[in-house]
């Protein structure tokens, strides 16, 4: 499991490290390999968020990378969210929350796409 685990973990990591979802392709790469159980996977992500988190939020203060006003307004909302999640979790079928896991994945994956494609278009119409 190990020898699965590790690039696994290692390429969701860099994906998180630079802020574009590291923790979802953990839990997608992690599911479908069979490594984790999807709560599982959940479960070691969210473990992998706080330390994400934490490390990026620190460097990104010192390079005043975020707005410390709306860092304020955003932490407790943040972590409210997150406890509830956790909370609601528990009361979720693996089968549900995997159903719902992959259908949050596709609308996420369609929603890149248009937004690449207008970006494109803008940029197309822009330049002549």
């Amino acid at each position: 499991m190990y020898f699965k685990l590790l690039p696994v973990a290692l390429f969701s990591g860099i994906v998180a490290g630079m802020g574009i979802g590291g923790g979802g392709i953990f839990i997608l790469l992690s599911t479908i390999f069979n490594i984790f159980s999807q709560k599982e996977a959940q479960s070691y992500n969210l473990i992998m968020f706080i330390v994400v988190g934490i490390s990026s939020t620190i460097v990104n203060l010192k390079n005043k990378n975020i707005d410390k006003e709306n860092f304020k307004k955003l932490i407790i909302p943040v972590c409210l969210g997150s406890i509830v999640g956790v909370i609601l979790v528990r009361f979720i079928d693996e089968k549900i929350l995997k159903i719902i896991f992959y259908i949050f994945m596709v609308l996420i994956g369609i929603y890149e796409i248009i937004s690449s494609l207008k970006n494109m278009y803008k940029a197309k119409t822009n330049n002549g």
